[in-house]
């Protein structure tokens, strides 16, 4: 018999949601870069989007989950390495999952603003659809399937005409799609 008296509340994780994440990563093949921290981080982005400092916080507190700080600083430079794999293993799991064959494809264009003022090689000040415009911003160039599922991204800097993106973009996939 228990008795709830003698009982406390120490909190709840989201174990079977995360599992459940985990597991379409591993669907994906995402658990062969052994990358633990960037899928966790991943995971993290799609519950509660968040800075990279504050989703390690999150891990924490959803999941039950410890990374440190300084992994992240040390392995993010890597994880720039891994876009080209990254987009070799989603467009093997769109074609074997969703049939994609490179016939139809949608773009978008977007930015991302950062609270800073001061730019750097590609965080510029340029056109905000936010009316961000004094703020530093990347400009993101996504493609997707026709059923939603993202394919392949590039990104610009933040003064980057949206006009001058689709071109770069296309031939760096059409090259993808050669080569698989």
């Amino acid at each position: 018999m228990l008795h709830t008296n003698h009982c406390s509340f120490l909190g709840v994780y989201y174990t079977f949601l995360y599992e459940i994440l985990v597991d379409i990563q591993h669907q994906i093949g995402f658990d062969l870069l052994n990358q633990n921290l960037l899928i966790d981080l991943t995971i993290i982005r799609i519950v509660e989007p968040a800075s990279k400092l504050h989703s390690i916080e999150l891990l924490d507190t959803y999941f039950g989950i410890k990374h440190q700080r300084k992994n992240y600083y040390k392995l993010a430079p890597y994880w720039l390495s891994l876009k080209s794999s990254v987009e070799a293993k989603v467009f093997d799991f769109a074609t074997h999952q969703y049939g994609f064959n490179c016939e139809l494809l949608f773009y978008d264009v977007t930015t991302l603003y950062f609270e800073s003022f001061d730019d750097d090689e590609l965080r510029k000040k340029g056109f905000s659809k936010d009316s961000k415009s004094p703020q530093t911003q990347i400009l993101v160039a996504l493609l997707v399937i026709k059923e939603g599922f993202p394919i392949g991204y590039e990104i610009f800097g933040g003064n980057t005409f949206e006009g001058h993106t689709i071109i770069p973009v296309i031939n760096k996939f059409r090259l993808l799609c050669i080569n698989l």
